[in-house]
């Protein structure tokens, strides 16, 4: 990745937009296959592969396309700084289940964890869902603990209150979006 934050940003950013323009061209925007998760590999970057045999991958994407299409379903066109709090709460909800899929034996995908997860959520709802991230983590003032590799422990714990420092700042700020303050936050000084 780049030197600078805001430059390795833009570059995830282009991965990103690569991804949106993918979920435009599906008939069913909620359906989910290995492409997906190989533009969301490519997003995220790191050193993660996915490795389920082909079989029990769409066996397994298959409970993530039923929580996707919750969230489609309730809250689909809405923007994360209007949301009143009772769908805040249900917004919340949803994510964590989403994220929950990712320890689960009968929909665990190797290669797939929460933040990875947290992005395919992202990537269909751009303004209304973040990326979970470590860097957007601490931009948000979220305290985490980390591991002996710098990794957040347990980063799926902490994805309701992105969610909700998110919709508090967005609130504050009119006109931000979604994607501009993950660019902020992930930019903040580690």
């Amino acid at each position: 990745m780049a030197r600078k934050s805001e430059t390795t940003w833009e570059m995830l950013n282009i991965a990103m937009t690569y991804y949106q323009e993918y979920i435009q061209s599906k008939i069913d925007r909620c359906s989910l296959s290995i492409t997906d998760l190989l533009y969301v590999s490519n997003f995220k970057g790191g050193n993660a592969s996915i490795t389920e045999p082909l079989v029990i991958l769409t066996k397994k994407i298959k409970h993530y396309e039923i929580v996707l299409r919750k969230v489609e379903q309730r809250l689909f066109g809405k923007s994360l700084s209007t949301l009143p709090i009772g769908e805040l709460d249900t917004l919340v909800s949803l994510c964590d289940e989403f994220l929950a899929l990712t320890t689960k034996s009968s929909s665990k995908i190797r290669g797939i964890g929460p933040s990875y997860a947290s992005a395919i959520l992202a990537a269909h709802h751009l303004s209304l869902i973040p990326v979970l991230d470590r860097r957007v983590l601490n931009g948000a003032g979220i305290a985490v603990k980390k591991d002996s590799q710098n990794q957040v422990k347990e980063i799926a714990s902490h994805y309701g209150g992105l969610i909700r420092a998110f919709h508090v700042e967005l609130t504050n700020r009119p006109g931000l979006s979604v994607r501009q303050l993950d660019k902020e936050w992930f930019s903040a000084k580690l």
